[in-house]
């Protein structure tokens, strides 16, 4: 689950091989599978197509995919399309939008 601050409820998710985050753009043919957009992703600097989180057998992996705000893991800068594994307890912030991620 992933708890967006200052938000009462958390997202649930449960990751497909790739589930990307970002924020719905009626202009754009290109749509995120969590959209960020009730949580203030424009205002907060969230790209449409921003990060990603990967699964596989017993990894769960963050990649920025070349967001214009940037993606960071526990206070660390991601470099575009370099993966780092998630623990949980981690902090994500997708530009200024800032989530822990809880595993259950």
């Amino acid at each position: 689950m992933i708890h967006i601050r200052d938000i009462a409820e958390p997202v649930m998710l449960r990751p497909a091989k790739r589930t990307v985050f970002g924020r719905a753009d009626a202009s754009s043919p290109q749509k995120p599978d969590i959209d960020l957009t009730p949580y203030g992703a424009l205002e907060k600097g969230v790209s449409r197509i921003h990060a990603a989180i990967y699964r596989s057998d017993d990894t769960l992996t963050l990649v920025d995919m070349g967001s214009a705000n940037g993606t960071h893991l526990n206070g660390q800068r991601l470099i575009a399309d370099q993966p780092r594994i998630l623990r949980d307890g981690d902090e994500i912030r997708l530009g200024k939008l800032i989530a822990h991620v809880y595993f259950k």
